[in-house]
């Protein structure tokens, strides 16, 4: 216990540790008992998903930080620390996967499949610390889980033991290394951008005329945010294909809502990371002052809002084209999708640190929520199609309103 005394200043107080850290326990707190509330069973296996591959996340981050300073290696007793409180963190995770499991009837293959996938993301940051900036390819693998259950059932009673014995072969190997050279640049990233960042890969050469399209308000988020949106039409095709390969009736298309929506507040969280570096951007000759920077910056967000509802059209089509749905459910969810990231963005603006991104996130609710009474009322018929689009198509004005209104409310740095 009185090694877990440090916790809160070495974890929560650190941007990274504490960006991934805030976000997990949202995810496990909030978003899986409102998935049971409506009895979403498998969306709150993904919610505690979420959760735990951001705990793991936050020991990656811990483990590169350590490693990228020698002082932190040599100071007698700080690598055991950091290690018994990861384990610590580790262990919690396993009892909010077991308590799920038992009192809130989460099937176990989720959190221990997730489990085990962020074992294997912490072993390749060990192999290479560059492999950090795969952490938002982790994230958005859990949409595999439920297609992956399907089809090996017994996964669900071999994942868990399976994550206890990598986590413990990890814990024997993981710290005797020696200080790691990629582990610096890797921290220096991940103080200026939350740790979401992708280096500029072949596959994302393509979104770097959408970077400068969204310029300024790409710089702060980088291509990962442009590229998780493209591809989120892609990642929907190919679950909703693998479900409905298994007889599923499931479309899953409020979780699309949730993750483009998503998108919105990860901006802003990236911004809050990097947000110091602002003055030397105001210094280049691209803006004539303040007021031009977010000027500008509102109207590159309105960009992004854009292609946030051309992503929805293209996802909303493939998992009603598929599951059969309502056709009036294809505009219902652009709607509820545009005026879920517009208040994001409008009410973003304020954010100052992690904690205020991680309660952004909260609004992802709404929307969410909004789409799934939407299907799971058009189904049984008890609904007013007319009535629920023109409630969202007001929606999407008054966020649009309240864009504009805290246009120039950026905080300096």
């Amino acid at each position: 216990m009185r090694a877990l005394t440090s916790f809160w200043s070495l974890w929560c107080k650190d941007v990274g540790s504490a960006s991934f850290i805030g976000m997990g326990a949202l995810f496990a707190v909030v978003f899986v008992p409102m998935a049971l509330v409506l009895g979403k069973i498998d969306e709150a296996g993904f919610m505690l998903s979420f959760a735990i591959i951001g705990f793991s996340s936050a020991i990656a981050w811990q483990w590169n930080r350590l490693h990228a300073a020698e002082w932190s290696l040599i100071n007698p007793g700080f690598k055991a620390m950091v290690r018994q409180q990861s384990l610590a963190l580790i262990g919690a995770s396993v009892a909010i996967i077991l308590a799920s499991w038992v009192w809130l009837d989460v099937p176990l293959g989720y959190g221990g499949l997730a489990l085990l996938l962020g074992a294997g993301f912490l072993w390749l940051c060990s192999r290479r610390p560059g492999n950090f900036y795969l952490s938002m390819v982790a994230f958005f693998a859990i949409v595999l889980f439920k297609p992956l259950l399907a089809l090996a059932p017994i996964i669900n009673s071999l994942a868990l033991p399976l994550a206890l014995l990598a986590w413990i072969w990890l814990d024997a190997r993981l710290w005797h290394t020696q200080w790691q050279r990629g582990a610096v640049s890797i921290y220096c990233n991940g103080m200026t951008t939350g740790g979401f960042f992708l280096p500029s890969w072949r596959w994302l050469q393509p979104t770097r005329a959408v970077d400068a399209w969204l310029f300024p308000f790409s710089y702060f988020g980088g291509p990962a945010i442009n590229a998780f949106l493209l591809l989120i039409p892609v990642m929907a095709l190919l679950v909703s294909v693998l479900l409905k390969i298994k007889g599923s009736d499931t479309s899953f298309l409020h979780l699309w809502v949730q993750f483009s929506v998503m998108m919105s507040a990860m901006a802003h969280w990236t911004r809050t990371m990097r947000w110091h570096s602002v003055d030397g951007l105001l210094m280049l000759p691209l803006f004539s002052g303040w007021d031009d920077f977010c000027q500008r910056y509102y109207r590159a967000q309105l960009r992004f809002l854009l292609l946030t509802a051309l992503s929805m059209a293209l996802t909303a089509a493939v998992a009603i084209g598929l599951f059969a749905l309502p056709v009036w459910l294809w505009l219902l969810t652009i709607l509820a999708t545009v005026w879920g990231a517009a208040l994001i963005m409008a009410l973003g603006v304020f954010c100052r640190n992690s904690l205020h991104t991680t309660a952004l996130m909260l609004l992802m609710i709404l929307p969410l929520v909004t789409v799934d009474v939407a299907i799971r009322f058009s189904l049984k018929g008890e609904i007013d199609s007319g009535l629920w689009l023109a409630v969202n198509a007001g929606l999407v004005v008054i966020s649009l309103l309240l864009m504009r209104a805290t246009a120039g409310r950026l905080p300096r740095a």
